[in-house]
């Protein structure tokens, strides 16, 4: 028996002892977001595709202006006729130089049509950002949750503990029987047992708040208490924030703009275009080289493209329909969100109220039942009792803390604060 609680003490020493072996940094929420927005690979990629998105833009504005090109050339000729066989070679150097001259405002209309786009991405950079944000104080919450936890069952260990001690030293005198002695060590094993589950929840919890903030190969760190304070929140208020500042429903807003100026653009390839082209150069089978230059003035109207344009002017529209749709379809799931996370908000603030309560009652009742024990009038049934319902009501306490901010958290994203 006696190796038995060596084991035992062995087990809780084992995960102890890593605590004093070193000192870990320990981070605050603020801090892992941060870390989170400078390594997050997901963050960067949204980044590229911004930076992607704005050179499109300087694309569409190339139509403004002229291109030009240069050209050198060698040309050697073998005729072979009636009269004989001929060779000639000829030398070439020149500047060309092409310039829409007007083309009823297309180049214009591209410039936009990308401009809108570009702003859709931004969007959608920003919704890239806030899931981040709402990943890493998910993963944080469950973290501390899960610390709280371990936190709890070290508690109940020592509570095991001071029972057993109290068992052992009532038998020794003859007022307890050796089943008092026993029970408490199963309580203590039982006890041991949960924190072995605790320890490996709060490991995964940290893993999983690393692969939120996008730095898995992080050293291991601990993490600082948040204070719980609940929030005064107007829920219309934050509806017609939330349809002004949502992400996503912005996104779609632009992506719908950008189709009804794809389909003005699309129309545009109906019309003419004129342009100018003009060349200066030199030419001849020898040096010196004769001057040459050209200057060209061309409409071009276009007659038959096999429907092409037809069809593109038709997927234009269809890509219009389907963002009004998804417009409208995000603004009504944004209207939901809102409504279900206030009363999942309230719920969660109601329990803590309660369970911080039933915390401190749960709390008196151990000491009372260890108490009655400790002078020899109590049980072994209250005091297991006692810790079993103190070991809950914290559990349930900690989950409920957990349940409001993550909500919280859900609230922030769906508004689009990035804070």
């Amino acid at each position: 028996m006696k190796k038995r609680i060596a084991l035992i003490f062995l087990i809780i020493f084992s995960f102890l002892n890593p605590l004093y072996a070193q000192e870990l940094k320990t981070l605050s929420l603020q801090e892992c977001i941060d870390i989170a927005l400078k390594k997050n690979p997901d963050i960067l990629a949204s980044k590229s595709t911004v930076e992607k998105s704005f050179f499109k833009i300087g694309e569409a504005r190339s139509g403004y202006f002229p291109e030009i090109d240069l050209s050198l050339g060698y040309q050697r000729t073998y005729q072979e006729s009636k009269t004989g066989e001929e060779y000639s070679k000829q030398y070439s150097g020149q500047i060309n130089l092409t310039q829409t001259l007007f083309d009823f405002g297309k180049t214009s209309k591209q410039v936009q049509v990308q401009e809108e786009l570009y702003k859709s991405t931004q969007w959608q950079d920003k919704d890239t950002l806030l899931q981040t944000i709402y990943n890493v104080k998910e993963a944080y919450f469950s973290a501390l949750k899960a610390k709280k936890q371990k936190e709890t069952a070290l508690e109940v260990i020592r509570q095991s503990k001071r029972h057993l001690d109290l068992a052992k030293g009532f038998y020794e005198v003859g007022l307890k029987p050796k089943i008092e002695v026993t029970k408490a060590e199963v309580e203590l094993s039982n006890a041991t047992l949960n924190l072995i589950t605790a320890e490996k929840q709060l490991s995964q919890a940290l893993l999983n708040l690393k692969v939120a903030m996008g730095a898995v190969d992080m050293q291991d760190f601990d993490i600082r208490q948040e204070e719980y304070a609940v929030r005064k929140l107007d829920e219309k208020e934050l509806l017609d924030i939330a349809i002004e500042r949502n992400p996503q429903l912005q996104a779609i807003k632009f992506n719908k703009q950008a189709s009804i100026s794809t389909e003005e653009l699309v129309k545009k390839e109906y019309m003419p275009k004129f342009t100018g082209s003009a060349s200066y150069g030199y030419l001849n089978e020898d040096f010196p080289l004769d001057k040459k230059w050209t200057l060209f003035l061309q409409m071009s109207l276009p007659l038959f493209s096999g429907w092409s344009t037809t069809y593109k002017l038709k997927q234009a529209k269809a890509d219009t329909t389907y963002y009004s749709y998804k417009e409208d379809s995000i603004r009504q799931q944004i209207t939901s969100q809102i409504k279900n996370l206030f009363v999942q908000l309230k719920e969660a603030s109601q329990k803590i109220e309660t369970l911080k309560i039933a915390l401190k009652q749960a709390k008196e009742n151990l000491d009372l039942a260890m108490g009655r024990y400790e002078v020899g009038i109590g049980s072994s049934i209250e005091v297991v009792d006692a810790i079993v319902l103190y070991e809950q009501t914290n559990t349930q306490y900690w989950q409920a803390i957990y349940d409001y901010n993550v909500t919280y958290a859900q609230i922030q994203k769906t508004v689009g604060w990035a804070e």
